[in-house]
């Protein structure tokens, strides 16, 4: 056996294809029975296809050849669906391609599980194991008639080309990973993911279990809202697992009140009921579970292949017509195109009463409590897949895989709308990793990178259902000219001044008479003039009967260009239910223009973010690099910041060339370094107590003879004296043509993995925080929008040579993004000038993490 792998790493629990959930780990020679038992479910025509014979039972070789495995040239792997076995895996070296190392592979699903993606997630998860056991290729030979295994190679994305041989499919592929596998992967993960909360939103049974106080939380509601399917309402004073066991028949849902003690009971009895999740609700707005508590919540949960929610959720709704689920304590809001998602009941209790109050129409609000076995990024997977959700708002407190979460929120914004409430504050307490004093992006940075992705962020909640009842009901507008309505001329102004401030292009008309006939006029002129590209109406009335003219108005207009209007005056008008109304109604004009201004920025950058076919990024000899990396950790497990020389050499293998210098030690030896450059040289210190601090004056250029290098080495030597250092570490450089001065940073960000970074050197831009952040890929459209969203972007208009600064930035993107041991990379100063940019200095560092950061196989 290989002593070097951490077998727990091939441990996952992972989501089958119609939503149920298995574990899938090494096999075990304590498995012989389990696999015996397994064997004796396959039908004789899966043992057929198998073995290429009739093979009744399982003799003691085949068990020898499944069990007697060293985790490196011979794998086996089970699917084990609460507690049994229902699939396996295999590969083994084939001697014959040695020294070649192609390994040959073989599957076996129980016939009740074929069409459920097992075969699948098997070949993937036995392919990211073969990369990191050095195998090559996969190589197998099946049957002419074995269809459905012939399509699982096809169908995984790899280059797989069958070819007939003596009455054989023989197929021989690459397991490198490809863009093309990976798309397969995210496609079946979103698809399988969804299914599995479709699964807890669309129940055909509902089994409530517990105290006649604990139902008063939930069936009141669930009965109001006339569920469609088949509730059972179990009220007692004893054990729930035991009266969860009395009703007939299967359960689709289980919600009872968490209990540290009865959890692991109820799971195993809604296991027996063949239910498809379990629902723990909160015993209060705050309830303390201990993190303990909620790890072994979860691991059980999964062990017994059930979905769960808690411990401590308020719940999930469903507004569908056709489902009509309410398994919170709330009123059932009405029904919309909104989904909302929170975590802890305490938040979730604050975020759903936001949305009654609002009078938001949802989709569907899902409460998983802390810790849950459900994440943000399951239901994210769910909404991008129901047609039902157009818009999706997430108030997150903890981000479990947040690789995985800003993965799949990217696809989902570009897909629909997504707001998510201040994600730092939830990303900043997740990591993908265990190494600590890495560098870590700021809030700010985290929120401006969600913000790329095309999702909507914003720091208050009252924004997130603002932007909710704008979408849910009005289209994008194509720009930023706003048209201003009222009856008053001091709210006109206000008005304007206030769209000027959100960035906005207002034109205000100000009308009198009537109020509502004339608002109504001037309204339906500006929609149909054209000179506008949204039009908010404002009405100032003491009178509510009045106010309630405007509502109705204001529905019956007719235009094609997103329209808003907004109502001033002392009492809340009553709007009549026969009205159906289309235009949104906010508090104050403040509100309204700011969703506006949001949704138009938010437009822009979904666009920004859409992929196209001619994208542009960056590469480089990733091998060549993992050979530097391998040396530093051989020497230094730990990690460490590499030498000038290898830095050099990791740069260059990206295409990014350092101007030469020499390191001296004496002004003698700077003398003969000048002389070799021939003159017009940098003298500067590259001390970390005095590097990147242009006051102090630690950098002296263009430097012609020995005479100028004497002034500029005494220079060196005074700054020496005033910060008490032994050396100023000088080194002579080159001069480089004059340009901007620029840093540019990649990271290895706790959170989110690799960031780049890019904004102007010196002090002032550091305390302005003039700083652009970008998760890679890098395409080009990515890198000249970095430039020029910088505050300081003027500077590098006219002289500057952007295509080359793009260049620098989208390679070291590269670098970050291939090599995750390259954890952070400085390149400062880098010179943007007229005809190239120059990369003055640079270091980078390097820690030991797993080569990679999203393997190429789902799991939970």
């Amino acid at each position: 056996m290989s002593t070097h792998l951490n077998l727990s790493r091939w441990e996952a629990d992972v989501i089958l294809n119609d939503g149920g959930i298995a574990t899938l780990r090494p096999a075990r020679q304590s498995d012989r029975e389990a696999i015996i038992e397994f064997y004796s479910r396959v039908s004789p025509k899966s043992k057929y296809l198998r073995f290429f014979s009739t093979h009744p039972t399982l003799s003691d070789d085949d068990l020898r050849q499944w069990l007697d495995i060293d985790y490196f040239d011979t794998v086996t792997l089970v699917l084990v669906e609460r507690e049994r076995i229902v699939a396996t895996a295999r590969y083994q070296i084939v001697e014959q391609f040695l020294p070649a190392r192609v390994a040959d592979v073989s599957f076996l699903v129980q016939d009740d599980h074929h069409g459920r993606g097992a075969g699948n997630i098997l070949l993937e998860h036995l392919a990211q194991i073969g990369r990191e056991c050095l195998v090559e290729r996969f190589f197998a030979e099946v049957l002419v008639e074995n269809r459905s295994m012939i399509q699982v190679f096809i169908r995984a994305g790899y280059e797989v080309k069958p070819e007939l041989e003596d009455g054989f499919i023989v197929v021989d592929f690459p397991i490198d990973a490809t863009q093309s596998s990976r798309e397969v992967m995210e496609r079946r993960e979103l698809r399988a993911e969804a299914n599995s909360i479709r699964r807890l939103l669309e129940p055909k049974s509902v089994a409530v279990v517990g105290s006649v106080a604990d139902l008063q939380r939930v069936a009141p509601e669930l009965l109001s809202a006339r569920f469609a399917g088949q509730l059972h309402i179990v009220t007692h004073e004893g054990e729930d697992a035991v009266h969860l066991r009395s009703i007939v028949g299967d359960v689709d849902v289980v919600i009872v009140t968490y209990s540290s003690e009865s959890m692991e009971g109820v799971l195993a009895a809604a296991a027996e009921k063949n239910a498809a999740g379990v629902i723990f609700m909160a015993q209060g707005p705050n309830p303390a579970v201990s993190e303990s508590d909620a790890v072994r919540f979860v691991h059980k949960a999964r062990s017994f292949g059930l979905r769960a929610l808690g411990p401590a959720a308020l719940g999930v709704i469903n507004t569908d017509p056709a489902v009509r689920l309410n398994a919170s304590p709330a009123p059932m809001p009405k029904a919309g195109s909104v989904g909302l998602f929170t975590q802890t009941a305490g938040i979730a209790t604050l975020a759903l009463s936001h949305a009654l109050d609002r009078d938001c129409g949802l989709s569907s609000f899902i409460s998983t409590g802390s810790f849950a076995d459900v994440t943000a990024n399951d239901v994210i997977q769910f909404w991008a897949d129901d047609p039902r959700t157009s818009v999706a708002l997430l108030s997150i407190d903890q981000i479990g895989n947040p690789r995985k979460f800003f993965r799949v929120l990217r696809r989902l914004a570009l897909a629909k709308h997504a707001v998510v409430f201040v994600p730092s504050r939830a990303l900043k307490s997740a990591r993908h990793h265990h190494v600590t004093g890495l560098a870590s992006a700021s809030a700010h940075a985290l929120d401006s990178v969600i913000r790329q992705t095309g999702a909507m962020v914003v720091s208050r909640r009252d924004t997130m259902y603002d932007i909710a009842k704008y979408l849910s009901m009005q289209p994008v507008p194509r720009g930023r000219r706003v048209t201003l309505i009222s009856n008053s001329a001091g709210l006109n102004e206000q008005m304007r001044q206030s769209a000027i401030r959100f960035g906005l292009v207002p034109t205000p008309i100000t009308v009198a008479g009537d109020p509502v006939q004339e608002i109504s006029a001037a309204t339906q002129r500006a929609v149909e003039s054209g000179d506008a590209d949204v039009v908010l109406s404002g009405i100032v009335e003491i009178n509510a009967r009045v106010l309630e003219d405007f509502a109705v108005a204001m529905s019956g207009i007719n235009t094609q260009i997103p329209l808003v209007a907004t109502m001033v005056g002392f009492r809340r008008p009553e709007l009549p239910e026969s009205v159906e109304f289309k235009v949104p109604f906010f508090p104050n004009y403040a509100d309204a223009l700011e969703t506006v201004s949001l949704v138009v920025e938010n437009a822009q950058l979904r666009a920004a973010a859409r992929p196209h076919p001619d994208d542009e990024v960056a590469c480089g000899d990733s091998a060549a690099v993992q050979a530097v990396v391998a040396s530093v950790l051989d020497e230094s497990p730990e990690g460490r910041w590499t030498t000038d020389e290898e830095t050099a050499q990791i740069l260059a293998a990206y295409g990014v060339s350092l101007v030469p210098w020499i390191a001296v030690d004496s002004f003698e030896q700077a003398v003969e370094a000048a002389e070799e450059f021939g003159w017009d040289v940098v003298l500067k210190s590259v001390h970390p107590v005095v590097r990147g601090r242009p006051e102090l004056n630690a950098v002296i250029r263009n430097i012609a003879d020995a005479d100028m290098l004497k002034i500029a080495w005494s220079s060196l030597e005074n700054l020496a004296t005033i910060f008490d250092l032994d050396s100023m570490l000088p080194v002579v450089q080159p001069t480089v043509s004059p340009g901007a001065s620029l840093v540019v940073r990649a990271i290895e960000d706790p959170a989110l993995g690799p960031m780049v970074s890019v904004g102007p050197s010196g002090i002032a831009s550091s305390l302005l925080n003039d700083v652009s952040w970008r998760v890679p890929p890098l395409r080009r459209v990515d890198a000249r929008s970095m430039l020029e969203g910088l505050q300081s972007a003027e500077l590098l208009h006219g002289p500057t040579r952007l295509d080359s600064v793009e260049d620098v930035l989208m390679r070291i993107a590269a670098l970050s993004d291939d090599i995750a041991s390259i954890v952070e990379v400085e390149l400062t100063p880098v010179i943007a000038g007229s005809r190239e940019t120059s990369v003055v200095g640079a270091r980078i560092r390097i820690a030991a993490l797993a080569g990679e950061r999203d393997p190429l196989a789902r799991s939970l």
